[in-house]
């Protein structure tokens, strides 16, 4: 087996919609550190103090949560698409841009995730 890390060097992992081959990525939600709170070092629930996620490609950046893991109405919860990881697994590496959120991950810049796409703002060619 191959394996591919991110690029702790610049950070970048990819743009939206387009389809990722990495195996390990740095966690959304905590950003690598693997602690939510400095204070009292309360452990990453998506990477459990890891800091990274192990997900099998191919993989998009979450399109509900733009990469970050949070939720959208309450930034200390996770994200409810990709559940904390910034990014999310899909089935194949034909994928398009969903014709119903347009990519956004959500429609018409609601709260709820896109029922199309279920927030990944990609569907199967």
């Amino acid at each position: 087996m191959e394996w591919a890390t991110f690029n702790f060097k610049s950070k970048r992992i990819g743009k939206k919609c387009e389809v990722l081959d990495k195996y390990i990525y740095v966690c959304g939600f905590c950003r690598g550190k693997g602690f939510v709170s400095s204070k009292n070092k309360r452990r990453c629930p998506a990477c459990l103090g890891e800091g990274i996620i192990n997900i099998n490609p191919p993989v998009v950046i979450c399109a509900y949560c733009n990469g970050s893991g949070r939720s959208l109405t309450n930034p200390d919860l996770t994200c409810i698409v990709c559940r904390g990881k910034g990014v999310v697994g899909v089935s194949t590496n034909q994928v398009r841009i969903c014709p119903d959120c347009k990519g956004k991950g959500r429609k018409g810049g609601g709260s709820l995730p896109c029922l199309i796409c279920r927030g990944k703002g990609v569907v199967e060619k």
